[in-house]
Formats: structure tokens, C-alpha cells, sequence
């Protein structure tokens, strides 16, 4: 059966997460769709695991889970993309919400909230509605707040705003690149579109640390400043891991 719709898993490193990942997007009840996960390098047992479950495993030597993701773009064959993250689980609806909605008209993109699958099932519920709510409060900012891990686009338009590539370097990208896309037609925000990710980079850095710099990096969105680069990001993480 021809795919309709391609999923991109970009993974470094990833062996204590995939497989439970790659195990709940084989269980979803839409059918039509190509595995593939990106390897980036990794050094663990991700390798394995991946060729277990995808449908393609490739390799992108450009380190960074945007470069990641933009290979497998590149690769699929499809229309319809979806983005998924090695550390994130996904009911089995999940994917039929998001084909359904992207053959929505004029509907380019769509994105759903996120909650931590750490977190007991009442506190997931608040999660997801104080994600919403955060997000319906960003749109007369203009910063969608679409991670990567809970995201489908048209590969047409994705390709017709540049990707990945010209803002790979800067904090955030996922974000960013859904702004360029709402310039081309429509994006949803589905609140039934979820998805279960990692605490850990909370749980590491804590709320002191993250909610100002997550806050500096959405007023360089908002204004289109493009200053924050991803290595931020990253420099700040390894300070506070030492």
C-alpha cells in the first residue's frame, strides 16, 4: 500500500526512549504511512533499535535534530509530513488527527500540545490545557508554539519557505519554521493532537532556569531578531549540568 504520509524520528543517542517511540508509532490505527528515523551519530544502541522498527534508517554527518529532521524531509516521498521525537510517545490516533486535519483546505501545517510522560495521567490533563492556553496567549505575539515532536506539514510548502536549512542555526527552529509556514496558508493548533515527551531538560535545569531563557528566545521569535542560536541552548544546558 503507497504511503500517504511519511514520519521523521531524528535520533542521537536516544536507546533509553526509542524504542518505546518507534513501538507507539507502529501501534497507530492509520495505516498509510513510511517509518523513517534519521541517525545522527549515535554511539549507544539507537542504531538497533531503529532498524527494528523504521521503514528507512539514514544518516545526517550535520549534528543537530533540525538537520535531522530536514533529511528525512528531503527523503520522503510523500505530501504530508509528520515530525516525531525519539524521547516522545504517541497514541494510536495520533496520526490519523493529523493527516485528517492537514487535508483540511489550505491547511499547511498542524501542531498539538505536549505533556510529560513522567507525570501521572491527572497531571498530564493539566499539562495539555495549560499548554493550550499558553499557546491560544501567544498568537497575537505571533510565536506558535509548535515543537518538533508533535508537528505535521505539507512537504510543498515546507520546501516553498526553505525548511530547516536557513534557520537550523538558531534557538528553536521548530517554531520558527511554523511561523514562516503560516505566511503560505493555514496552520492548526489541534488540542486533540497529543503527545508525550521527556521531562528531562526540565527536570534538569529546572523552572528558575528554563522559563528565562525559554522567554528570551520567544521575544527573538516574536520580533524576528534571529539572535539566539541553538548553541545557547545547549551552552546553558551544560553549565547546569556541571
Amino acid at each position: 500500500m503507497k504511503p500517504t504520509v511519511t514520519v521523521v524520528v531524528p535520533v542521537l543517542n536516544e536507546e533509553e526512549h526509542l524504542e518505546a517511540c518507534l513501538r507507539s508509532l507502529r501501534a497507530q490505527s492509520f495505516r498509510e504511512y513510511e517509518l523513517i528515523v534519521v541517525d545522527n551519530g549515535s554511539t549507544d544502541g539507537s542504531l538497533a533499535i531503529a532498524q527494528r522498527y523504521a521503514d528507512r534508517v539514514l544518516h545526517e554527518a550535520r549534528v543537530g535534530p533540525d538537520w535531522a529532521r530536514h533529511r528525512g524531509f528531503m527523503e520522503a516521498q510523500t505530501e504530508l509530513l509528520a515530525s516525531a521525537d525519539a524521547d516522545t510517545i504517541y497514541p494510536e490516533d495520533w496520526l490519523a488527527t493529523l493527516v485528517r486535519a492537514l487535508a483540511r483546505k489550505g491547511v499547511v501545517a498542524v501542531f498539538g500540545p505536549l505533556a510529560f510522560k513522567e507525570s501521572p495521567r491527572w497531571r498530564r490533563e493539566l499539562e495539555l490545557a495549560g499548554y493550550a492556553l499558553l499557546t491560544w496567549s501567544m498568537y497575537p505575539l505571533g510565536v506558535p508554539l509548535a515543537g518538533a515532536s508533535n508537528f505535521g506539514c505539507r512537504k510543498s510548502a515546507y520546501l516553498a519557505v526553505g525548511g530547516f536549512p536557513p534557520i537550523a542555526h538558531l534557538a528553536n527552529a521548530d517554531f520558527r519554521l511554523v511561523k514562516r509556514l503560516a505566511r503560505v496558508g493555514r496552520v492548526l493548533f489541534l488540542p486533540g493532537l497529543r503527545a508525550y515527551t521527556s521531562n528531562r531538560t526540565f527536570a534538569q535545569l529546572g523552572p528558575w532556569r528554563v522559563i528565562p531563557h525559554t522567554l528570551r528566545i520567544w521575544w527573538d521569535i516574536a520580533w524576528e531578531q534571529n539572535r539566539v542560536p541553538a548553541a545557547h541552548y545547549l551552552a546553558v544546558r551544560q553549565r547546569n549540568q556541571e
